[in-house]
């Protein structure tokens, strides 16, 4: 039956004979009191004299340098960090931070963590990568024209260089490296006027060539455009490795997307100019305008031209739709004077007159003919303007 046994243990030696059973050991349970200060001394073994008498079975290396010290709040003996100074590695001083030090924060609440947790945010603070999303990082148009006229034929080259955007660096490793936002481009697309249009993979680049044939450039805006579609991407990591890290977040691999990129050519009728010799004021016709010098510029604003006429008749002659009337003409400060407000004017009137493309883009156009009076030397460029 079990009894009750209080042992009176003088200044003799004590100790647990060694078992064969590995597992068994003395196990003291209950209440375990030490009657004095004095009453309990350690020392070292007598085979090793840097030996610890007391150990932990099992512990983590986690615990390395970890001290025995009472911790006043819970009233107990625990492991805690040690320092040089013998103390518990714990921060008790003022808190919060009032200056950023490093990777710590002003404003941060530092009372009662572990030093070594607070230097780190200090020194080695978790960081985010640099994400960039992948992107069109050019689209042109061979040739770099942005107007042309209306109904022409042209072939025009479009080329696309997509970028797979970066994690920069992607933490997984023990040296991080660089690594692309995608896994790569899944398909593309180049469209006119939202049509779409057939194009070739080449390198870095996505090109296309894409001929106006007989229906030519369409008056007005003329929409390019190249669309991309790209695949989902890698899990990027912070500094720590992991993806979530407090308050800064979750970090996503990158869904699979597209990107759009578009350039406007324009199509617009064009600028026609000349001049001539002639007893008289010549007639205003089709094959006078589409007979002289053309120029696909825009004219709603001045029009500038360099006749350099010597004793001849010039004029100039553009689009009416959209385009307002010419109403004075300007060479310098003492050599300019008004259009079409009276018959002595250097050009006197405005002719409107409908014509035809002379070379077959576009039929049946208005055009607003403005014709010198009479024969000009006319060395300087002429700017024709709305007022």
């Amino acid at each position: 039956m079990a009894f009750f046994a209080r042992p009176n243990l003088d200044n003799t030696q004590f100790k647990q004979c060694k078992s064969s059973n590995a597992d068994q050991h003395l196990t003291l349970s209950g209440q375990t009191q030490i009657a004095t200060i004095s009453g309990l001394t350690l020392a070292t073994g007598t085979t090793n004299s840097t030996g610890v008498i007391v150990t932990a079975s099992g512990a983590s290396s986690a615990f390395n340098n970890y001290v025995l010290t009472y911790d006043a709040p819970e009233n107990v003996i625990k492991l805690k960090q040690s320092s040089a100074s013998g103390a518990t590695g714990i921060y008790d001083g003022a808190s919060p931070t009032t200056c950023t030090v490093g990777g710590l924060p002003a404003g941060t609440s530092i009372f009662n963590n572990c030093i070594v947790d607070i230097i780190q945010c200090m020194v080695a603070p978790t960081v985010p990568p640099i994400l960039a999303a992948p992107s069109i990082s050019s689209f042109t148009l061979n040739p770099n024209t942005t107007l042309y006229e209306a109904g022409s034929s042209v072939s025009l080259s479009a080329t696309a260089c997509f970028d797979l955007g970066c994690i920069d660096p992607l933490y997984t490793g023990a040296t991080p490296t660089c690594e692309d936002r995608s896994y790569g481009v899944s398909g593309y697309t180049f469209t006119c006027q939202s049509v779409p249009l057939s194009g070739f993979l080449a390198g870095s680049a996505l090109q296309c060539t894409y001929n106006y044939g007989s229906q030519g450039i369409g008056l007005g805006s003329n929409t390019f455009g190249v669309c991309v579609n790209y695949c989902c991407g890698p899990q990027p990591y912070y500094s720590d490795c992991v993806s979530t890290s407090g308050s800064s977040g979750q970090l996503n691999p990158l869904p699979a997307g597209f990107c759009v990129s578009t350039r406007i050519i324009t199509g617009i009728y064009p600028v026609y100019y000349g001049k001539l010799t002639s007893a008289s004021r010549p007639a205003v016709t089709n094959e006078l305008i589409t007979g002289g010098t053309k120029v696909v510029t825009t004219s709603t604003g001045t029009v500038t031209v360099d006749f350099d006429s010597c004793s001849e008749y010039t004029w100039l002659a553009i689009p009416s739709g959209a385009t307002n009337s010419k109403t004075c003409w300007y060479v310098n400060a003492s050599n300019n004077g008004c259009i079409a407000s009276s018959p002595t004017d250097k050009y006197p009137d405005e002719c409107i007159i409908n014509i035809d493309s002379g070379q077959g883009c576009w039929t049946g156009v208005n055009y607003k003919v403005y014709m010198s009076k009479v024969n000009w030397s006319d060395p300087d460029p002429i700017q024709f303007r709305n007022s």
